[in-house]
């Protein structure tokens, strides 16, 4: 596995953070030392890959939101998460 990778952001559901076709860098090994913890951005799989903010954990899984909620699917409408689906945490805007 590559610790490290690149996501496309494709819509607006985490602006003014990140635009439409900004790139970030994700890395997949952040949570093999550390736990996810609130504000955190990450990339989870759902039925794709979206980016989210992470604003709930409990008991092993996550509530995640987008920054702009007039244009986010998140957990106010999937749910909780399982911390598994996380793929890794955005390090950086490249």
């Amino acid at each position: 596995m590559i610790p490290l990778f690149k996501f496309k952001i494709k819509g607006s559901s985490m602006s003014p953070t990140f635009e439409n076709g900004d790139i970030v860098l994700v890395n997949r090994l952040s949570y093999l030392f550390e736990k996810p913890k609130a504000e955190d951005i990450v990339i989870i799989k759902r039925e794709k890959y979206i980016i989210k903010r992470i604003a709930k954990i409990k008991k092993g899984q996550i509530f995640v939101l987008g920054d702009n909620e007039n244009a986010s699917t998140d957990s106010r409408s999937f749910g909780w998460t399982d911390k598994k689906e996380i793929i890794g945490k955005v390090i950086a805007k490249i």
